[in-house]
This record gives C-alpha cells, structure tokens and sequence, in this order.
C-alpha cells in the first residue's frame, strides 16, 4: 500500500466508477441503437451495433451448477453468496477513462 496521491483504496474507488458509469452508458446507448435499428429498419431491435455495446463477458463466484447462488444455512441466518461482474466495451473504456482522470487529479 502507498500512502502517496495513488493510494489503492483511491485506485478501486476509480475502478468502481469507471465500471458504474461505463456500465450505464453502454447499456443506454445499446438502448439507443436498438431503437434506432428498428426506426431505420436496420436489422431491428437485435442489430450488430447495439450487440456491440451490449453483450458482455460475465464472471460469477459463488453460484452453483444450477444458476443458484451458494446458500449459507446458520439456522436462524441465511446468506446467498453471490458475485457476478459484467463487462462491457463501454465499462472497459469507462474504467480507462476514469483511471487517467485518477492520473491528473490530486494534490500538486
């Protein structure tokens, strides 16, 4: 751990946000293009640009064979562990983005 401008508390921080709002902004323009797919009659709702900015690469932790995530039974408790990450194009440029805006930001 540094205790410098570049801290990795600071670094995640970055990355949860460039994949937040990287996340929303593909997702709203894979919306958009859907849409105009269909207006233009350019392949429909289902088109090749909007796939481009929504299929995704997913990482899940924690589930089962089955699709379910793993119970914890402590009898009077029970916990679902669970972790999926979704990726993007847009969320992989997003946390690029964000990481740059880390780089310039700060104390100088």
């Amino acid at each position: 751990m540094s205790h410098g401008k570049n801290s990795v508390g600071r670094i995640i921080v970055f990355i949860m946000l460039g994949l937040i709002f990287g996340g929303i902004l593909g997702e709203s323009l894979g919306w958009l293009f859907g849409h105009f797919g269909t207006l233009m009659n350019a392949g429909g709702e289902d088109n090749i640009v909007r796939n481009f900015f929504l299929k995704a690469w997913e990482l899940k932790l924690g589930y089962t064979e089955d699709g379910d995530p793993l119970m914890l039974d402590l009898y009077m408790l029970k916990f679902d562990l669970g972790l999926t990450l979704r990726l993007n194009i847009v969320s992989i440029i997003g946390v690029v983005a964000a990481l740059y805006m880390m780089k310039w930001s700060g104390n100088r």
